[in-house]
Formats: C-alpha cells, structure tokens, sequence
C-alpha cells in the first residue's frame, strides 16, 4: 500500500493506494491497447482537443491541487503554482504541435530514373502503449500530465503512468481530471490511465509484451535498471531515461569581480525546490585562491534559506549518506546549516576540494539529491580542463567567465563535448519549454543523448517512421496525403 507522507512532519495522512500487482498491471495495459486501436494512427483534431481539455482541467482544480501537493511534497505554494502553470502550458504547446502536424515528418520522394519510377512517402506514427514513471520532484510538469505524458499523448499513444509514491494523492486527482478531459472530448476511456506501487509494479509494467516504450525521470540506478529489464524482454522497447547530473559550474578568474552577487545567484539555484531539481548546480570549480571563501560564502547563503525538508524517507537516507560519505575524504572541508530536526529535515551542506584531482574519488562524483553542493580548488586551465572532462556526461554545464579569459575558452571546449545544455552567465535551473530545448545529455546524466524530455521535440521519443511506396491515395493515412512529391 501506498500513503501520502508529510516530509515536514513525517505523518501519514489520506486514502491508502494499493500496489498494482502483476494481474493489475496486465489488466490495465490490456485496456490502453485497446484504445490505441480505438485511436488508430491518432485523429489530430481530437488529440488537440483532449490536451487542451486536460490543461483546461488543471487549471480550474489548480488551488486544490496545490493544496495537496504542497502537504505531500513541501515544495511550497508559489512554486507548485507555477508548476501547474508549466504543465498546462506544456499540454497546450502540443495541442498546437498537433494542430501544426510537423511532427510528422512527412516526406515524399520520387526513385528513378534507371527503372520503374516509384513514389515513396515516409510518416511518423505512434509507437503504442507508452509507460510513463512520474518524478518524485516535479509532481505535476514530469508526473502523470507532465512532458512525457504530453509528448506521448500528442503523439497518439495512450499511456500508463507509474505514479511516485511520494505524492500518491496528487497523482491520484491529476489523473482523474485528465482521464475525464480525454473521455469529454471522444477520445477513448482508457487512453490514460494511473497505476501506484513500488519496484514489483514497476517490474511488472516494463516487462508487459504490449508496452512500446517507456520515459523515465529519476535516478541513474534507477534508470539503469529500467533500461536493463526493457533489454532482457523477448521483444526489447527504448527506454527513455533521463537520469542524475552534477551539472558543473565554471567562475572563470574574471568573473569573480562581482563576488557577492554570484554567491546569491547560485545560492538560489542550489537550493530550489530544496535541492532536488535534476539540474541544480552540484559542484562548482573555482580558482584556487578564492575556492575557499567562496564555499564558505555559498554555505552561509545556504543557511540562510531556511529549513531544508526533502521529498521522502529514502532520499532523506541517500543524502545524509551521500554527504557522509563525501566528508570523509581526505582534503575535503565541510560546513552544515542546521538541520531540522523533524519530518524529512536534511542540513544544506557545501563541501570544499582542495584540488582538482580529488574529483577522481567516486564519493564526490555521486549527485548529491538535496541541498548540497561540491566547490573544487582549481590551480590552472590545464587542471580545469582534466577536471571537467573526468565528470563525464551531464544534462548541463555553465561557464561564468569573460569570453577572451582563456578559463572560459577551455570549459567552453570541453563542456560541449560532454553536456547536453550549456549556460553563459546564468544558471542551469528554470528549463524552459520551448522548441530549441534540449533537455538530456550523454551518460549518466540520460541513456540517449539524441533526445530531449522538455520541448516539442520530446515527441520523436513516441513515434516511428513508416515508408509507404506506390500506394493509391486512398490507402494512405490522412495525414501522408497532404504535400507532392519533392
């Protein structure tokens, strides 16, 4: 069974949700196949309408919403507010992306000469049955109506959403509302659909024979094991996993000028949404002769956020742990905020490297989910570079720098190898739906770095092309008739 959990108190409260066990899931998988043949290759004007109607929905139940997600995450008011606004935003961008039908890709060709002259067109269309596995962090823009569930909607995919069990009760009601939206506009019962529970069920809905694909925001254990089992099937399906980064920030020498501003910049990046945003700024590399001030600075600026209370119980055990293991290397200087001392209470911490080469323990390399970050002493541009590159793949890399200091010539260099994102100036919270978003990068960070979670893009993930050659027009789908041949 499955219960909302008050991270500021660590009290139970609200219905209980049982497990969805091997015979549920099956049963619930089942009916979204049927409704992908209901649905067939998608009807664009009823697609549109249902993301719409969803958006619609959220919007009009929003306080409500806010009010039980705020209980069941302590995220906060305004910042869940905004969320929502993101989320419907989100459905609505691809209720428009339908409207357009670019996402289809359609492409007609004429072969010849040099035998029969034949006309092939290329489509997308919908992959299938895609299973959704909310985040614990976003419980509305990457939960059940989040950019996965959008994406794979606009797509023409019915889905089934594994929901967080750390906010069950949102899922729950995000899940109503939409599943209503759908069913008002003629699309068919069952195109969405929640199912709650713990690794059994998650087991479970990826190995289901009728299961197309799979998107995925969490961890990179997490991801991995998701990724492996979708391997192991008679019948492997893509994974699309978007999974931990450290997201390495670069102060290049000439950035330092304006000292105080950029502690408060970075300070309220680290600890948005107390930490535990996958693009938090982890671990920042800093020259050596102001790294230790700085960390210091940042810890104080920390403290001053206020109590710091995380997600659930396991990720209140991961970060203490996380953190305890990385204080004990040697070189490595801690200071903690106080932590409170109820609920999922954790103590924002900053842990200063002496040198670069201590980015090699593995005990720093761990993303810290939480309000933690790593500032790394760092004696030259040769250091800097080694650094960088030994962090592996990341969602984001930002540089803080003049453009002719040659610190930020070389992040520059090596983040773009690396990362999927990178920043100038600014910091990597706060993605932005939009088309040119590109939101993944190489591994850990996600398993495919071809492909995006946030922005229209995020479509590709749900759909194949299909190549119809020397087909009468009226065999064609609808939307492979509309341009000639190029």
């Amino acid at each position: 069974m499955v219960r909302s959990v008050d991270p500021r108190t660590g009290e139970e409260f609200g219905p209980a949700f049982p497990d969805a066990g091997p015979d549920v899931v099956r049963e619930t998988v089942n009916k979204a196949v049927f409704a992908a043949r209901q649905m067939g290759w998608g009807e664009p004007g009823v697609l549109a309408a249902g993301l719409r109607a969803g958006a619609r929905a959220l919007e009009e139940d929003s306080e409500r919403l806010v009010e039980i997600a705020d209980r069941e995450t302590a995220l906060g008011s305004e910042r869940l507010r905004g969320e929502v606004q993101r989320t419907t935003g989100q459905l609505r961008a691809f209720a428009d992306l339908v409207d357009d039908g670019s996402h289809r890709r359609l492409v007609v060709s004429t072969l010849g000469p040099g035998g029969p002259a034949a006309e092939v067109r290329k489509v997308n269309v919908p992959l299938g049955v895609v299973a959704v596995f909310a985040a614990s962090n976003f419980p509305f823009a990457f939960s059940v109506a989040g950019g996965d569930t959008a994406a794979a909607l606009a797509a023409g995919c019915p889905v089934v959403v594994k929901a967080h069990p750390g906010h069950p009760q949102t899922s729950a009601k995000v899940g109503t509302l939409m599943a209503t939206a759908l069913d008002s506009v003629g699309l068919p019962q069952h195109t969405l659909q929640v199912v709650h529970g713990g690794v059994a069920t998650a087991r479970a809905l990826v190995q289901q024979r009728d299961v197309a694909a799979v998107g995925f925001t969490g961890s990179t254990a997490g991801g991995r094991a998701i990724s492996d089992l979708a391997a192991a099937r008679p019948s492997p399906i893509p994974v699309y996993a978007e999974q931990g980064s450290l997201n390495p920030v670069v102060l290049a020498p000439s950035a330092l000028a304006e000292w105080d501003q950029k502690v408060e910049l970075f300070a309220a990046s680290v600890s948005a949404g107390q930490g535990q945003f996958c693009t938090k700024p982890g671990i920042f590399l800093v020259p050596a002769d102001k790294a230790p001030r700085f960390a210091e600075d940042l810890a104080g600026a920390l403290g001053r956020s206020g109590p710091a209370f995380v997600l659930t119980a396991g990720i209140q055990r991961q970060f203490d742990d996380g953190v305890a293991a990385a204080s004990k290397v040697p070189g490595v200087t801690v200071w903690r905020a106080e932590r409170p001392d109820r609920g999922f209470g954790v103590a924002a911490t900053v842990l200063h490297c002496a040198t670069g080469e201590l980015i090699s323990s593995p005990e720093l390399r761990e993303e810290l989910f939480g309000p933690a970050a790593v500032v790394v002493s760092v004696r030259d541009v040769r250091e800097l570079s080694r650094a960088l590159a030994s962090l592996g793949g990341n969602l984001t890399g930002t540089v803080h720098g003049a453009e002719d200091d040659s610190w930020t010539e070389a992040a520059v260099a090596v983040l773009a190898r690396h990362v999927g994102r990178l920043v100038y100036n600014g910091v990597p919270t706060g993605v932005a739906v939009v088309p040119a978003m590109h939101h993944g990068g190489p591994f850990p960070a996600s398993n495919s770095a071809r492909y995006t979670s946030v922005g229209l893009d995020a479509i590709d993930r749900f759909m194949r092309p299909v190549a119809y050659q020397d087909f009468p027009p009226g065999l064609l789908p609808a939307f492979a008739r509309e341009v000639g041949p190029a």
